[in-house]
């Protein structure tokens, strides 16, 4: 990708409009392990896109980005007026399904939403397309303000008839965003439709985003800003098309006897009217009033990938050495790199280094292992000179799966978090059923590693300082954490797997990120999902050996993720749900490694 504008309202949505699938809790692990040390280990099959996320990261941080996140000026820009109600969601999901009559002169609606003729597995009946206009919003003192209206409005649980009306401004070029290219059609569109539960009680399908390819609108979200009542916020928009049909006897018969399976659905729509339709806007040219943030013009630059070799014996491969016959240095693509980072000290730079087990780690990475830890500089190699390991450069090490790499020794583990990549099933890849719901959190915050960059160097006192202020069911979560640490500690120590204050002081640190990603609540009540990740990316690592070495502790290890502690359940028969485990991402990794054990009396994290 050369350098361009990315209208993206996050990382997550960028990956996602690049065909990148992955789980959006991965996603935000990755990017909270990056602020709390500079050294990340992605491991996984190949092809799951260990490697193109980190590239794609840095594109995405280093590229001129149109940038949602820039307080709205009414003097500035345009807005329309839209009438919205206060209710549950207004102010619990921090967002309304809005009126569609408020967009009849801005997106054609109408001509969406005539009936058609339709052919469910061939049988012919009749159908509308039903057009929903969805938004959200960020600001918490919008949502404050919309539940103290709700309240003051006497509105009870999340259904209300007549529910009192607000205005709310959006600004016209997010509007605009919403329109997009399609392709013209003289006969049907084949689209593939489950015959889920909507379908053959209902009588309505929620459209494959194939339909998207024959509508005048973009899928997913669109950026945009808002006012209610003086308040502004930023907030994303979106269309959500909707099909209803009329449920005949023969029709009915067939989505029944389908129930769970795919129908073909063809619709016969008459598209060649959008072109006819005229907008009337009042608004200046789009992305005129846009305003950017650019941090550098040439994203390509900041960041490299360098292939591991299986015959790398010391770190020259990387910083290069002396060559005592042509009295110079021989540098190498990352010593320039690493060169080039420390004199651009405001932007993030990654150094990628692909199939990083093909050899021994601890054989050519051993310095900058030191080097991270103790934030000293590197001896070159044969000259008496040395080089530093700037602040702004992040080590993302990436580990393929099989029988041709190396296992890492806890000395490389206690460094690193270590995030695993799961393969995306085929038929949720292909028909893009993933979530597209946006970060929670402060995505600002998330999104920029060097914020909070000197996380690293807070010691204990000042971690408990932090987490000591922080509540959780009345309790202090400090306490509840010093508990829990000693729980997986003592249970490892038995097997010889034990972790000291590194691991311990890296997982709080980890803990304050995500807090402040949660926008720092007083009483935290999510802390466990934060806690769950690091139990996968900084303790079981390190698991590995035979059914008689590590059998027992696997089957502990499993328990203390569970809610109920005391049962000695056994992995390999235990149907995890949300409900019986606190740490349920812990829990299926330890099932998933129980029944390697089980099967090849054998394992490792790896497996």
């Amino acid at each position: 990708m050369s350098n361009k504008n990315i209208n993206a309202y996050s990382f997550y949505r960028y990956l996602i409009s690049n065909g990148y699938y992955f789980d959006k809790k991965l996603i935000e692990n990755y990017l909270l392990s990056l602020k709390v040390k500079p050294f990340t280990i992605l491991t996984g099959n190949s092809g799951t896109g260990k490697t193109k996320l980190s590239q794609l990261f840095a594109k995405y941080i280093n590229s001129e980005i149109i940038d949602p996140k820039i307080e709205p000026n009414e003097d500035k820009e345009k807005y329309v007026n839209i009438k919205g109600k206060i209710n549950y969601s207004s102010w619990s999901n921090q967002g309304w399904t809005l009126e569609k009559s408020n967009f009849e002169n801005y997106i054609p609606l109408k001509h969406c939403e005539e009936p058609l003729d339709i052919l469910i597995n061939d049988t012919p009946t009749e159908g509308q397309m039903m057009i929903g206009i969805q938004l959200f919003y960020d600001s918490v003192d919008l949502k404050n303000h919309m539940k103290t209206l709700y309240n003051e409005n006497n509105l009870k649980g999340r259904y209300n008839k007549n529910t009192p009306e607000i205005d709310i401004k959006i600004n016209c070029q997010g509007i605009k965003e919403l329109l997009d290219d399609y392709s013209e059609i003289d006969n049907y569109v084949l689209l593939e439709q489950n015959s889920n539960k909507s379908a053959y009680e209902k009588g309505y399908w929620m459209l494959n985003m194939k339909i998207f390819d024959y509508l005048p609108f973009k899928k997913g979200f669109v950026p945009c800003k808002i006012i209610i009542d003086g308040i502004k916020s930023f907030a994303k928009l979106r269309i959500t098309p909707r099909f209803k049909f009329n449920k005949t006897t023969k029709i009915m018969e067939i989505l029944t006897e389908k129930k769970g399976q795919k129908v073909e659905l063809k619709l016969k729509i008459n598209n060649k009217d959008f072109k006819n339709f005229k907008p009337k806007w009042d608004c200046d040219k789009p992305n005129e009033n846009v305003e950017k943030i650019e941090t550098h013009k040439n994203a390509d630059d900041k960041y490299i990938i360098v292939p591991v070799g299986a015959n790398w014996t010391d770190n020259t491969n990387i910083i290069g050495y002396y060559n005592v016959i042509t009295n110079e240095y021989h540098s190498t693509p990352a010593y320039d790199f690493i060169q080039k980072a420390e004199n651009d000290s405001k932007n993030p730079y990654f150094l990628i280094l692909d199939e990083m087990n093909l050899s021994h780690v601890e054989r050519y990475f051993a310095d900058f292992l030191s080097a991270i830890e103790s934030k000293e500089e590197i001896p070159l190699y044969g000259k008496d000179r040395t080089i530093k390991l700037p602040e702004n450069i992040f080590l993302i090490g990436t580990v393929n799966v099989d029988e041709t790499t190396y296992m890492f020794s806890p000395k490389v583990l206690d460094r690193a978090n270590t995030i695993e990549f799961d393969t995306l099933d085929a038929i949720d890849y292909m028909n893009n059923n993933i979530n597209t719901e946006d970060f929670n959190g402060n995505i600002e915050y998330l999104q920029s590693p060097l914020i909070d960059s000197d996380i690293s160097d807070l010691n204990i006192e000042e971690l408990k300082e932090v987490l000591s202020n922080i509540s959780y069911n009345g309790n202090n979560l400090w306490d509840i954490l010093a508990n829990e640490l000693t729980i997986f500690q003592k249970t490892l120590k038995s097997s010889g797997f034990d972790f000291g204050f590194r691991v311990i002081n890296e997982i709080l640190r980890f803990m304050i990120v995500s807090w402040k990603y949660e926008k720092t609540p007083t009483e935290w009540n999510n802390w466990q999902r934060y806690f769950d990740a690091q139990i996968k990316q900084k303790i079981l690592p390190k698991l590995h050996g035979s059914e008689k070495a590590i059998g027992d502790v696997l089957i502990k290890l499993f328990n203390n993720c569970l809610n109920n502690r005391e049962n000695n359940e056994n992995p390999k028969n235990f149907k995890i749900k949300t409900e019986n485990a606190r740490y349920p991402s812990s829990a299926m990794k330890l099932q998933n490694m129980a029944k390697v054990l089980s099967q090849q009396r054998y394992v490792s994290f790896i497996n």
